[in-house]
């Protein structure tokens, strides 16, 4: 489908003139002038009244060697460019083309020497009017002198040959410009240097099979990585052939890398990026354990591999885990975070201890089945049972007396509620013993009470797990958001670290970095109209998560009517 204004609509609407063109140039042009150049903005801004010059000539009334000497006119000015003549075609530059002067008309007479010099090092084409207005602003402007000029040329035709676009030499004119090379002497002492930098970026694109010439932005990059960084030669060719898909700018990138983490020497060098590899590696090992596939391999190692080993955990422990998240269904990086949050703060980091943890939890998940069924439930273990049995028994309750429980919950609608309700009125009552089980207990209207309410927190705990789950769902949708959450979190970390070290400028910057990350987070969950604290459960009462106690005691909401 193609839709476009019409010319009524375009007769309708307006043609933007920037200010510079009122303030600065409007004083100085010719009525003429300003009227062809307005038409031609026009003409720019609406294609679809197109004229040919000789119905421009008779609509401003105005010959046509006017018209065009009007746009020649502005040409010396660099706000247009003529590209051709027959037919008339000319291309509006911006305004601030030259932004660094005021605007003035430029006599080509004053560089005559210089265009015969310039003409003579691009003998294959006729030099047009715009280009040799080019280089006229550009040492108006920077203050290059002619000679020093033509010395530029004359390397940009060397490097790149006789062919070589007008606008690369502007682009290495500019760059002299700005650093105040602009005398004989300065031009040809940085060209001397541009010459031995150029041989060394050669052997750099070579090993990294990148074809194609020296920019003037390798030069500089190289400047940088030897002055700046203090990187020697060689072996930022050695850091060059290390990389597999190398260019440029992905040098710089590892060479910044590597000098934050002082390795400068080939050894250093040659000991970090094996150190490196083997962190990419196990994040490779984790993702085919839990049969999860990413595109770029780096957002893994960034947010969980390299955060997991600065925790302590060795490969090992690692894939051990990575193994086991998988068998109990948690195939996803963010679920086995979450398992690795938990080792770490129990302390379970070596293998032994989360072999240990997780055959623990093997056991423990072997008696919740086994109640699960003697209650009438044919269902897998969840974290809420766990949760519930590690509240049982901190209640002093035996296995035996929960399957106790269980049998009596077994037939109800809610089995799990009613246990929670007959064993907290064993524990009112200081029934721990199976012998001292009341007979009463299976038609207890108190127990019957009880469960309606441990039911209804139940709910609540699924409904609030539920939305918050829906809430990430979405969240995760959103291109780049999981980096966001991801740093988002680690950051906890550091943030600890920090605070135990109370070093309080990195716990300043480390807070403003948060904070920062806490806005962009923000604003890419706004337009689904969530927040961060939608992506966790948000319970009803927030002392006791919906639980109805806290730790081994009721809480102040358990006899509360619930809504």
């Amino acid at each position: 489908m193609t839709c476009s204004y019409s010319k009524e609509f375009s007769s309708s609407a307006f043609t933007d003139v920037e200010n510079a063109f009122i303030t600065e140039y409007l004083p100085i042009a010719s009525g003429d002038a300003v009227k062809v150049y307005l038409y031609g903005l026009f003409l720019c801004q609406n294609p679809k009244f197109d004229r040919s010059i000789e119905e421009i000539a008779s609509i401003l009334k105005i010959d046509e060697q006017t018209i065009m000497g009007c746009f020649e006119f502005w040409e010396e000015f660099g706000l247009v460019s003529i590209v051709s003549k027959q037919p008339l075609s000319v291309q509006y530059l911006p305004i601030t083309y030259l932004s660094h002067a005021k605007p003035k008309k430029i006599k080509a007479e004053k560089y005559s020497d210089f265009t015969k010099s310039i003409q003579a090092l691009l003998p294959n084409r006729m030099i047009s009017t715009s280009e040799y207005t080019e280089y006229f602003n550009v040492m108006e402007t920077y203050g290059i002198k002619p000679e020093a000029m033509i010395m530029i040329v004359k390397y940009c035709t060397d490097r790149k040959g006789v062919d070589i676009g007008y606008r690369y030499i502007s682009k290495v004119a500019k760059d002299f410009g700005n650093r105040g090379i602009v005398t004989i002497d300065k031009v040809e002492k940085e060209l001397s240097s541009y010459v031995m930098r150029t041989n060394v970026i050669e052997r750099i694109l070579k090993v990294m099979s990148v074809r194609r010439q020296p920019e003037i932005e390798d030069s500089t990059l190289l400047k940088k990585w030897t002055q700046e960084l203090n990187f020697e030669v060689e072996n930022i060719i050695f850091v060059a052939s290390k990389l597999k898909k190398g260019s440029m700018a992905k040098l710089d990138e590892f060479l910044i890398e590597l000098y934050s983490m002082k390795s400068f020497s080939k050894e250093e060098i040659s000991g970090y990026i094996d150190k490196k590899s083997a962190v990419y590696d196990l994040a490779v090992k984790i993702n085919k354990a839990l049969s999860v596939y990413v595109d770029v391999i780096d957002t893994v190692v960034d947010n969980y591999t390299k955060k997991w080993l600065s925790y302590g955990f060795d490969e090992d422990a690692l894939l051990f885990i990575a193994n086991r998240c998988f068998l109990s269904g948690k195939k996803e990086l963010q679920d086995m975070d979450q398992v690795v949050e938990t080792l770490r703060l129990r302390g379970f980091i070596d293998l032994t201890s989360v072999s240990d943890y997780f055959e623990d939890i093997k056991k423990s998940d072997e008696f919740i089945s086994k109640m699960l069924l003697t209650a009438g439930l044919s269902r897998r273990p969840t974290p809420w049972d766990r949760e519930n049995i590690t509240m049982w028994k901190n209640w002093n309750f035996s296995e035996e007396m929960i399957l106790e429980s269980a049998k009596l919950a077994s037939g109800k609608s809610s089995p799990i509620a009613y246990m929670n309700a007959i064993l907290s009125n064993w524990k009112n009552n200081g029934v721990f013993n199976v012998n001292n089980i009341p007979e009463s207990s299976s038609s207890n209207t108190s127990d019957n009470s009880q469960e309606a309410y441990n039911r209804e927190y139940e709910k609540r705990r699924a409904l609030a797990v539920s939305r918050a789950q829906k809430n990430m769902e979405r969240a995760t949708s959103i291109d780049g958001f999981m980096d966001v959450y991801g740093k988002l979190n680690g950051m906890e970390k550091e943030l600890a670290f920090a605070e135990i070290a109370n070093d309080k400028a990195v716990l300043s910057a480390l807070e403003e970095q948060k904070s920062q990350l806490i806005l962009r987070a923000e604003k890419m969950l706004a337009p689904l109209k969530i927040t961060l604290a939608d992506l966790t459960p948000r319970y009803a009462c927030e002392k006791c998560n919906d639980t109805g106690y806290v730790g081994t005691h009721r809480c102040d909401c358990f006899d509360k009517k619930v809504n």
